[in-house]
């Protein structure tokens, strides 16, 4: 045989296995099966991870894109802190395909009128922004004065119309505005819990919230949560999360979609009884690692 033709053939083998070997690495993500977790798992997992003993957790895993069942430990009624906004940003779409609120639509921001919590309340008075932007203020920076002019906009009414519409259960309620302190004392707080988050986002994922535009675009808002403290903080840079967060004195959450390598799920997380807020987002980031570590990678 011409050696020339043999270094050819040879070379080319060479060359298909490579190919073989990249398609086989590429592929393999794909190949590993999730491993499975427990109600047990979850709680031994809280106790490894939880330095600060008083803090208590509620935790929701959901997987998404293969077998396996929910985990759940200790969903019960919480102030939502700003989680509600995640059906008041689904109500604003809503009326938006109504027609009944134009993103477009220009709002002078009165700085008298608003509140601490995201850049609006620093913008100076005057500032021209639109029902667009401050849907997108509410969610990625969770600006609280976006979301109170919202609220005005759609009407608290209509919100929890919504959260009945989506199937959340009668913890998740809208009664006041954000920072809204005085209704507190009287008695009207916002609540949810992580079912019902987890049953939310998961309308959000499958298109069955209200339409796949709608819904494709919302998740793109969430994606781009500025707040990465907790779900995402420990994560591998590349895996995109879909998340929102709240917090309020001694209680600090985080629910979204995780884009896992292989596999992708749900995992709210909501802590209570803080006392030391920077060892709690720790505690509860590292919690986010071992949970994706045990089905997402």
């Amino acid at each position: 045989m011409n050696k020339n033709l043999l270094k050819k053939k040879i070379f080319l083998s060479i060359l298909v296995c490579f190919g073989m070997l990249c398609m086989y690495v590429v592929a393999l993500p794909n190949l590993v099966s999730a491993a499975p977790i427990s109600d047990k798992w979850l709680s031994e997992q809280v106790k490894n991870f939880s330095t600060q003993k008083e803090a208590q957790y509620a935790i929701y895993v959901r997987p998404l894109n293969q077998a396996g069942q929910d985990v759940v430990l200790n969903s019960h009624k919480m102030a939502s802190a700003s989680l509600i906004k995640i059906p008041i940003m689904i109500e604003a779409f809503n009326q938006k395909n109504q027609g009944k609120l134009d993103f477009n639509e220009r709002f002078t921001i009165r700085h008298a009128e608003t509140v601490e919590g995201g850049s609006v309340y620093n913008l100076p008075d005057g500032t021209v922004l639109t029902i667009g932007q401050l849907v997108e203020l509410m969610i990625v920076q969770s600006d609280n004065s976006a979301c109170n002019i919202l609220i005005d906009k759609l009407k608290m009414e209509n919100v929890n119309a919504m959260i009945n519409k989506l199937g959340c259960s009668s913890d998740t309620i809208l009664q006041r505005k954000m920072m809204d302190f005085e209704a507190v004392k009287q008695g009207r707080q916002n609540y949810t819990n992580v079912t019902d988050m987890a049953n939310v986002l998961e309308k959000l994922y499958n298109s069955k919230c209200l339409d796949p535009k709608s819904d494709k675009a919302m998740l793109e808002i969430l994606k781009r949560q500025e707040d990465n403290l907790i779900i995402p903080a420990q994560l591998p840079h590349h895996i995109k999360v879909a998340h929102k967060t709240g917090e309020l004195d001694g209680m600090n959450y985080d629910c979204g979609i995780i884009y896992g390598q292989s596999h992708n799920y749900i995992l709210c997380m909501m802590a209570e009884n803080v006392k030391d807020e920077p060892q709690v987002f720790y505690d509860m980031s590292a919690m986010s690692l071992a949970i994706y570590d045990q089905i997402g990678r």
